[in-house]
Order: C-alpha cells, then sequence, then structure tokens
C-alpha cells in the first residue's frame, strides 16, 4: 500500500511538463534490532525516480539525496521560491522499508503557490507519476490532501481572502485613478485659461500631478491600512506592496488624463473610460492566463500595466517573490 500526503504549499488541454525535483530521506539498509545484521531492501524511492521520470506530466530537473546532501530540501525550496521548478516531491524516512512490509509508505508533494489556478495541474502532474509507480510493483494507492501547507498562510488566515484582495487592489486602485482625472481636461478646459494667464502649461499639468498624486498616497494607505486590519497576512515587503499599488495608481493617473485629452465631452470621456478599463481587466492575466492567449494578443497585454503590477501584487501578499 502506498500513500500520497500532499501537502500543498498552498499551487486537460495541451501540457507542459511540470519542473520538479525529487528530495529522498530514504534509506534501502535495514537494520535487525535484535542481532544488529544489517541488510538491504528493495530501493522503492529509486523506483519512484524512474516513474517520475517515465512520466509525461513531470520534468525531473533534479534529485537530491539527502542522506548524502544534509542542505538538500533547503536548496529545493530554493529553486521552488525563484520559480525554477512548480512542485517539490519528498520521499520520507523508511519509505522502501513501510512498503516491503506492508505498511503505509508516504510520499509529500509541496506545489508552488504563486498561481492558485495551477495547484491542480501540479498534483495532477504528481497523481500521474504515483499511478505509474503502483502499477509497476503492483501497490494499492491512497491520496490524501493536507493543508499545511509550507509557504502558506499561517493558521488564523484566509488564503481566499488575499487572494481575492489581489483582484480587489488592484482593480480599485488603477479604476479610481482613472476615474479622479478623465474629466480634468474636458470639464475645467485648461487650455482657455492658459491663453489668459502667464502660467506655463507645464506647470498647471504639474500642480495636478502634485494634486493628485498627493490623493493617490492617502488611497493607498488607506487601502492597504483597511486591508491589514480586516485580515489581509503579506508574505512579502508592505513597502514592495504599497509601492506596486502607488504605481498601478499613477499609471492609472496618466491613462485618464490621456483619456481626457482625447475626449471633447464627458460623455465620450466616460465611454472612453469603460472601454479602456474593460481592455486592461481583460488583459490582465487574472481572470485569462496571458500564455493562452494569441501571441499578438500576448504582445499587447504585456505592453498594458495591469498584467506587471497585479503580479507584483500577488508576489508580495501570496508568495515572497519581490
Amino acid at each position: 500500500m502506498a500513500i500520497l500526503g500532499v501537502t500543498a504549499n498552498i499551487s486537460g488541454s495541451t501540457f507542459t511538463p511540470i519542473d520538479c525535483v525529487v528530495v529522498s530521506y530514504d534509506s534501502n539498509t535495514f537494520i535487525n534490532e535484535n542481532n544488529f545484521t544489517e541488510s538491504k531492501l528493495d530501493d522503492y524511492n529509486m523506483k519512484y525516480v524512474e516513474a517520475v521520470n517515465n512520466s509525461n506530466l513531470l520534468n525531473l530537473i533534479q534529485f537530491f539525496n539527502a542522506s548524502e546532501e544534509i542542505y538538500a530540501m533547503e536548496t529545493a525550496r530554493n529553486y521552488l521560491t525563484s520559480k525554477k521548478i512548480k512542485v517539490i516531491i519528498a520521499i520520507p524516512v523508511d519509505f522502501s522499508e513501510l512498503l516491503i512490509w506492508g505498511y503505509p509508505g508516504l510520499i509529500e508533494c509541496i506545489s508552488d503557490s504563486s498561481d492558485f489556478q495551477k495547484i491542480q495541474e501540479n498534483l495532477n502532474a504528481v497523481y500521474d507519476s504515483i499511478k505509474i509507480f503502483v502499477n509497476q510493483n503492483n501497490l494499492t494507492p491512497q491520496f490524501e490532501v493536507s493543508g499545511f501547507e509550507e509557504f502558506s498562510i499561517p493558521e488564523g488566515y484566509s488564503f481566499k481572502y488575499n487572494y481575492n484582495m489581489v483582484l480587489v487592489l488592484s482593480f480599485m486602485v488603477i479604476g479610481v485613478g482613472m476615474v479622479s482625472t478623465i474629466l480634468i481636461i474636458v470639464q475645467e478646459k485648461p487650455i482657455a485659461r492658459l491663453l489668459l494667464t502667464p502660467v506655463k502649461r507645464a506647470e498647471i499639468l504639474s500642480a495636478k500631478y502634485i494634486t493628485y498624486t498627493s490623493i493617490l498616497i492617502i488611497q493607498d494607505l488607506s487601502l492597504v491600512v483597511c486591508a491589514l486590519a480586516f485580515g489581509l497576512y503579506v508574505v512579502g515587503s508592505l513597502f514592495d506592496l504599497f509601492l506596486a499599488l502607488f504605481i498601478l495608481g499613477f499609471t492609472g493617473l496618466a491613462i485618464g488624463i490621456f483619456i481626457s485629452t482625447l475626449s471633447k465631452t464627458k460623455t465620450q470621456a466616460n465611454q472612453l473610460f469603460f472601454a479602456t478599463f474593460l481592455v486592461l481587466i481583460l488583459l490582465s492575466g487574472i481572470f485569462i492566463p496571458i500564455d493562452a492567449m494569441p501571441i499578438y494578443l500576448q504582445i499587447i497585454a504585456y505592453a498594458l500595466p495591469l498584467s506587471h503590477i497585479s503580479a507584483a501584487s500577488k508576489s508580495c501578499v501570496i508568495i515572497n517573490m519581490v
């Protein structure tokens, strides 16, 4: 019997093999407690590594023997946080011995949690390797999913709340920034004032930027403080999160001023705002993965600010990658 204990790190169609490493703490040496004789057991951990290599859904980057490399798991975790791999598969002590004597063996899986939508794909790939392993060795698998993640949200916090706040904060900041400035030229007509006063055009625009930037700073601080007060857990740097939101909001101000410059009426400015905001959301990569889009849409998506800032906010809140 083999039991798969999935310790998820939080994380159908054309499938790209999932990059992974295998860390083995198993030993195929058995010491008899009665006479202290040493005997060799069937090395099941290498048979599982062979199953990983035979799986079309997994791409084995490296195999670590933790009995020889004491920093094996630390190295594997560094690979995970630096995005070199998506999954760590750990084979615990006495894995081979337990299987030989008919007891449950355990295989632990630590999945990348930075992309919540791909966690199931990572687990499916590990399940495939388990299926190959048990078929080759006449074992009966049992799957157990455990929610105590190594790099996840601590007890007392909600991962769903964290993940949803990434979406809400991004939409609110860029949306409010655009709404604040889409009418500043159409409504106030600063060009006419420029003709009547000695004030330079750059000075008026700079004054508007300074004013709305000050409002933006207060807005971002308020959003972050309120989110923290209601249970937001920031894995990365709090300053990095604020900086990402500030850059996104400033971009929203610039887009709003650009829309106001192009528009001749308030109605036209409002219509351009909704059209632009809809495009930004659809091509942000939040709802539709950018990699799944056609090439020409990927080029446009990567040129838009929301696709980058949303990823930066996610890395601050969900997994420390900034």
